[in-house]
């Protein structure tokens, strides 16, 4: 009989594994567990925050493109408070973006609608060229700050407002 075989082929006493085999096997076992546990658990944190930090980034994004345009289109603006700003459009209507609860809405004729969750804005605006600098901030933990800054069509070709 070759010595490997000789490996696998029990004896005519042995009727199966020891205590001690079985508690190391246990332990074996429970190591691999809780190993798969902890690095799907790291993996499951790690894919909730990049969620979270992607939807804040779309929100953010989606805010500022929203201001950029309606204040790039506009006949004048009026910064009314930090977190408030009146567009007057070419149309003379005037439209309303202010940040509520964490949330910004665009109003328009008493009617108002969510655009984005932020956490933080601001408005900025030089009095002598009518730019309007925007800061806004989405997210809690490690949020994400965007700014930037628009100037109303209406200065730039000298619309009375």
């Amino acid at each position: 009989m070759s010595p490997i075989v000789g490996i696998f082929k029990a004896g005519k006493n042995e009727k199966g594994m020891t205590l001690i085999e079985v508690i190391l096997t246990t332990a074996l076992l429970s190591l691999l567990l809780v190993a798969s546990y902890a690095l799907i658990s790291s993996g499951l944190k790690m894919y909730r925050q990049t969620l979270d930090e992607s939807s804040d980034l779309q929100n953010a994004r989606y805010a500022i493109y929203r201001l950029s345009v309606a204040i790039g289109q506009a006949k004048d603006v009026r910064v009314v408070s930090k977190s408030k700003v009146e567009i007057k459009m070419p149309d003379n209507s005037k439209v309303y973006y202010y940040l509520q609860y964490g949330t910004l809405y665009r109003e328009k004729n008493g009617g108002k609608n969510p655009v984005a969750e932020l956490s933080f804005i601001e408005f900025y605006q030089n009095p002598e060229t009518k730019t309007v600098k925007i800061v806004l901030k989405a997210g809690r933990e490690r949020g994400i700050t965007l700014q930037t800054s628009v100037t109303p069509i209406g200065a730039v070709i000298g619309i009375k407002p």
